[in-house]
C-alpha cells in the first residue's frame, strides 16, 4: 500500500508546487505588463486581485466534507466483517466519498443562495 501512495503524494506534491509558481509567475507578468502600459497600481491589484467569493473557504470545505467521510468510511470498514482488500470495503469507502462530495454540493448550493440573497 505505502509502495502506491507514495509515488502518487509525490506526483500530487509536484503538480501543486508547479500550479502555483506558474500562478505567482503570471500574476506578476500581469500586473507589469498592466502598470507598463499606464494603468494605475490600484487598477493592476484589482484585476489580480481574487474574485469577491471566498473560493478558499469552499475548497477548504470540499476537502473537509470529503476527508471526513472517507475516514468515517474507514472506520466503518474496520468493525464491518470483510477483509480490507475485499471489493464491498472499496465500494464503502467511495460510497462515503461520494456522500461527502454530495454534501459539499449542498452546502455549496446553500452558500451561493444566501450570497445572492444577501447581495440583491
Amino acid at each position: 500500500m505505502v509502495e502506491v501512495l507514495v509515488p502518487i503524494a509525490l506526483f500530487v506534491s509536484f503538480a501543486v508546487v508547479v500550479v502555483a509558481v506558474t500562478k505567482i509567475v503570471s500574476e506578476g507578468r500581469t500586473r507589469r505588463q498592466l502598470i507598463q502600459s499606464g494603468a494605475t497600481a490600484e487598477l493592476a491589484r484589482a484585476v489580480t486581485a481574487a474574485p469577491d467569493a471566498d473560493v478558499g473557504l469552499r475548497a477548504a470545505l470540499q476537502v473537509g466534507l470529503v476527508v471526513g467521510a472517507i475516514g468515517l468510511a474507514l472506520i466503518i470498514v474496520q468493525f464491518l466483517p470483510y477483509q480490507p482488500d475485499d471489493p464491498i470495503s472499496v465500494g464503502v469507502v467511495l460510497v462515503f466519498a461520494a456522500a461527502g462530495f454530495l454534501g459539499y454540493y449542498a452546502a455549496g448550493r446553500r452558500m451561493t443562495r444566501q450570497q445572492r440573497a444577501g447581495t440583491t
